[in-house]
């Protein structure tokens, strides 16, 4: 349990990092229906997202790579005129 919790802070930390905060700001619905698993890949209610999200939090670098994929985490090689060109059409 310890392990999961510091992997939520470690979360926090790449988000604050490294967020996508132009689409994050755009899109909070989309982003609000992937954490409650409201998506119509991904549906489960309260109970079971909570459940999937502590045992996603057992492994930190599949969700990071998941957000990274969606687009709302930056990936580390990106620079500045990169990030911009990925936010041109939002």
């Amino acid at each position: 349990m310890f392990c999961r919790l510091a992997n939520f802070f470690k979360l926090i930390q790449i988000i604050r990092e490294r967020g996508n905060w132009p689409l994050i700001r755009r899109s909070k619905n989309q982003l609000r229906d992937f954490v409650f698993c409201r998506s119509s890949l991904n549906k489960k209610n309260l109970l079971q997202a909570a459940g999937y999200w502590i045992f996603m939090l057992k492994g930190l670098d599949v969700l990071v790579w998941r957000l990274e994929t969606f687009g709302f985490l930056y990936s580390l090689d990106h620079d500045d005129e990169s990030k911009q060109n990925m936010n041109r059409n939002l």
